[in-house]
């Protein structure tokens, strides 16, 4: 019966060996989750060994009682350590330490238990109230012994509790999987206790980080394998949590500005190779710091980094060194030429209130002019031009259902025949809050949320409707110019509504003169044609 239970602890530690080599090679170092994960790999990994080897000891009469007694109360300390170190691993992987603050009474009655267990096993040298060794070497079990499995059940318990009101409500998918290892770790331990002799509490562990490391955050998707950074994704989804669950950031933004015209220069896989020693100068920089942080590419020369709070005083320090070291050590290859880089520092959610903002001021970092400094999220988040692009989603639709948009006719004159002879048509926006907006700033966001579609409908039906008016036989204009969007273009069925629209109002299309930007035909030219 000992040489089973010696198998699975053998299992265990094969298991956990490897997985130190494939996890830990490829993790990105320095966050809390992945120091945290390794301390409950050596604590699994020492607790299988002496599990193993208070088994061997049990068979060898030469070992002193000393000696197997030892091992005994390490190996109950450890295992039952286990499932504490994991209620911190779901807390540094759902990224709510700042909920700690919340719950400091609630922190400290959760290291009651651990402490209650080793003072147990403490006094039992003393005095017999957790375990004995009997005449054959067997376990004599004392009340106190059944402590360390109600320490780990109270453990398991308290990460059930956390997970149901902290991350249920947040993310689902990452509830389940760390959800799964606590029903797998339990079943696990309820079998050891009904099929005695067979202890598997250190195997079933084993397999749980297997799983976590191969379910919670796939390598490929998680890694960008030319900087060795974390992903877009990943940001998408940290950057979520962030903001669901009120977690106070500081995050340091780095744009390369003129990254697609230093790629059309040199082409793509010159600048894919430069962005190796980019984030190596990042990485030696918080590391200089002693930062706890997690890095993040989002592609096309954008990098992130969320500080932890500790590093909260230094932040402005770090951004400023990151962005001088980038500047005086990356080269182009071509002569006269320079990365121009743009540096942001923001504080979340003091400057930048909600994802969609804080991907708002990403790409506004890219219309700024560089001048090497480090500049405040809130100099951009507090103009009045940020608010309105924040909330153009709204407006728009507000403008669609009220009538906030009008189209004036401007007059083209021809310098050949010295009159006007035809005219554009011009689309503005007034706001009852913000007042007239420019159309460079709301067309750009209609296009990407798909309103452009409804806004030009509304364009082409008031032109017809001019064309079709006395006023404009009166304009002497032979016919009016409509700009169409590269979305509108792309529409199958944008020549039936114009004609439509002709038939309705009895107006002959010659009349209306559609003009199609260039990077429009680059789209689909079957649909423009």
């Amino acid at each position: 019966m000992g040489s089973d239970i010696a198998a699975y602890d053998y299992c265990a530690f094969i298991l956990l060996a490897i997985i130190i080599v494939y996890y830990f090679r490829t993790s990105v170092h320095g966050t809390h989750r992945v120091r945290i994960m390794a301390v409950i790999v050596v604590i699994t990994m020492l607790a299988s060994v002496f599990d193993a080897t208070r088994v061997r000891f049990a068979a060898i009469r030469e070992i002193s009682d000393a000696k197997f007694y030892a091992v005994n109360v390490v190996y109950l300390i450890l295992i039952s350590s286990i499932p504490m170190f994991y209620l911190i691993y779901i807390i540094a992987t759902t990224d709510t330490w700042h909920k700690l603050t919340r719950y400091r009474v609630e922190v400290i009655v959760c290291a009651f238990p651990m402490a209650a267990n080793v003072a147990v096993l403490v006094l039992n040298r003393f005095t017999p109230i957790a375990f004995e060794i009997g005449p054959g070497r067997e376990l004599i079990k004392h009340w106190g012994y059944y402590l360390v499995f109600l320490v780990f059940m109270i453990y398991v318990g308290a990460s059930l509790a956390f997970l149901r009101k902290n991350v249920y409500a947040v993310d689902r998918k990452r509830y389940f999987v760390l959800l799964t290892p606590l029903i797998i770790v339990t079943t696990g331990l309820a079998a050891g206790a009904v099929a005695a002799g067979h202890h598997v509490a250190c195997f079933s562990v084993a397999v749980c980080i297997l799983m976590l490391v191969l379910i919670n955050r796939r390598v490929e998707d998680s890694i960008d394998i030319v900087t060795g950074m974390h992903t877009y994704k990943v940001f998408a989804e940290d950057m979520y949590t962030n903001f669901k669950t009120g977690k106070q950031t500081e995050i340091i933004l780095i744009n390369i500005i003129n990254f697609k015209r230093a790629q059309r220069m040199i082409g793509y896989d010159s600048m894919l190779k430069m962005m190796a020693p980019l984030s190596a100068q990042i990485l030696r920089i918080m590391r200089k710091y002693h930062a706890q942080f997690m890095c993040y590419y989002n592609g096309d020369g954008k990098f992130a980094v969320e500080l932890s709070r500790k590093n909260f005083t230094y932040a402005h320090e770090i951004a400023e060194e990151i962005s001088n070291s980038i500047r005086q050590n990356i080269r182009m290859e071509i002569s006269d030429f320079e990365l121009e880089i743009n540096t942001c520092l923001a504080r979340c959610p003091d400057d930048v209130s909600d994802v969609n903002a804080l991907f708002m001021l990403i790409s506004d970092l890219d219309l700024a002019e560089s001048d090497g400094k480090v500049v405040s999220a809130a100099s951009i988040t507090g103009t009045k031009e940020f608010t309105m692009k924040k909330e153009m989603s709204t407006i728009i639709d507000r403008a669609l259902a009220n009538h906030y948009f009008s189209v004036f006719s401007q007059p083209i004159y021809d310098t050949k025949t010295g009159k006007f002879r035809s005219a554009e048509a011009l689309l503005r926006l007034r706001d009852p809050k913000y007042g007239y907006i420019s159309p460079q700033l709301f067309i750009p966001l209609a296009e990407k949320s798909g309103a452009i579609h409804a806004i030009g409908s509304f364009v082409l039906e008031e032109v017809v409707k001019f064309i079709a008016s006395d006023d404009f036989k009166q304009s002497g204009v032979d016919y009016i110019e409509i700009n169409l969007s590269v979305m509108q273009c792309l529409r199958s069925d944008l020549a039936d509504e114009i004609i439509n629209l002709a038939a309705k109002y009895k107006v002959d299309p010659s009349k209306i003169n559609l003009e199609i930007t260039e990077t429009a035909s680059g789209y689909s030219q079957s649909k423009l044609n």
